[in-house]
């Protein structure tokens, strides 16, 4: 236990202590994120550079107390993380084509595939599969990691979300590999869970400064290596430490990435089905529908941060039933959740609209309205 403490707080007070040097810098060079496009909910300029101190601290804490030995796949991972590091670091400064993020993406997903070894090897039964073709392993990998790099990011809207649901998610897969006996693996998850606990000191609402597309992406492609190693475990009766038995893995790895999986799909979906691509960017995410019911930042986070605690919870003490039966369960109750906020939000938007019907029937209050309106004018 005190060597999780120790990595965890090295990453911590790295990311910490290095991030305002790096908000001076970025005010020094003018290195903001400028609120230029509607769907952006910030309306000040802050710094978008917050990856550089999340890597910095990730990177010396697990060289420090990573050896490879516990982690033989070590190089390789961190080869991957520098492409996409580079690659969003560039996109934060001066911009860079999807496709290019893309072929990034897709490069270090092959690197640890194919070199790493890294890889989606079974389906646990679901579809009716079970072990899977080299080649189409590949590429379900490849096709995994561009996934979850990508929802990662998308979720990144709002300030502490795409932190504090990272936190969540490294400490949730720490505590699976422990149970394992994969020191290596938890040591790992622990320190990216410590990194980006220093980095939330500056970054909960009002942000200091965002983690920008060099952190998201690094980040979503270590929750990637995180879910595609512990989904390949087997799950035959296979007994570990501590009496914990593995029965359901490929379902406990959706249930930690519920939030950003189900809200990507379901932004998605429904693009598709209004005729617009599906990577338009737009303001239909999870996130901003609860902003736009007038919560905080801070409660919007918490409350994605406590479905995302509730479904590994429900899907820990369930897992006993099996994959297919585990998806099901989890797909049915986020789509009763997502059910339940949209029945929310049309109440509430018909009480405003009757609230304004009867303010502008009743004179006294139609003239306080308008005087309201006027006043706030004069002060703008």
């Amino acid at each position: 236990m005190f060597l999780y403490l120790l990595i965890f707080f090295t990453s911590l007070l790295v990311v910490s202590f290095s991030i305002p040097s790096i908000i001076y810098v970025a005010f020094r060079k003018r290195l903001f994120d400028v609120p230029t496009e509607e769907r952006k909910i910030h309306t000040k300029i802050i710094p978008n550079l917050g990856g550089i101190s999340i890597f910095t601290g990730f990177l010396f804490s697990t060289s420090l107390f990573i050896n490879s030995s516990l982690l033989p796949q070590a190089g390789l991972i961190l080869a991957a993380g520098i492409i996409l590091f580079i690659v969003g670091l560039k996109d934060d400064l001066v911009g860079l084509s999807p496709l290019k993020k893309l072929g990034a993406q897709i490069l270090a997903g092959l690197i640890l595939a194919i070199l790493a070894d890294i890889r989606i090897n079974s389906f646990h039964g679901v579809l009716g599969i079970n072990e899977i073709f080299y080649p189409l392993s590949i590429a379900f990998t490849v096709f995994a990691v561009v996934g979850i790099v990508n929802a990662f990011n998308l979720i990144d809207g709002i300030d502490g979300l795409a932190g504090s649901l990272g936190v969540v998610i490294s400490i949730c897969f720490a505590l699976l590999f422990h149970l394992m006996g994969n020191q290596g693996w938890a040591y790992m998850a622990i320190a990216m869970a410590g990194a980006l606990v220093g980095f939330l000191m500056y970054n909960i609402s009002p942000a200091k400064i965002f983690m920008g597309d060099t952190g998201s992406l690094l980040v979503g492609m270590f929750v990637a290596i995180f879910s595609i190693k512990f989904a390949a475990y087997s799950s035959d009766n296979l007994l570990v430490i501590n009496g914990f038995e593995l029965k359901s893995p490929l379902a406990l790895t959706v249930s930690i990435l519920i939030v950003p999986l189900f809200d990507t799909l379901r932004v998605f979906t429904l693009r598709i089905l209004n005729s617009d691509s599906p990577f338009k960017a737009d303001r239909n995410h999870m996130h901003h529908r609860l902003i736009d019911l007038n919560l905080s930042h801070t409660i919007a986070t918490l409350i994605l941060v406590g479905v995302s605690v509730a479904f590994f919870a429900v899907a820990l003490a369930l897992q006993h039933i099996g994959n297919v039966q585990l998806l099901i369960t989890l797909a049915m109750l986020a789509l009763l959740c997502n059910s339940l906020l949209t029945l929310y939000i049309h109440q509430r938007k018909r009480k405003l609209e009757d609230d304004a019907k009867m303010t502008m029937l009743n004179p006294i209050e139609n003239q306080r309205f308008v005087e309201s309106v006027i006043e706030r004018i004069k002060q703008d």
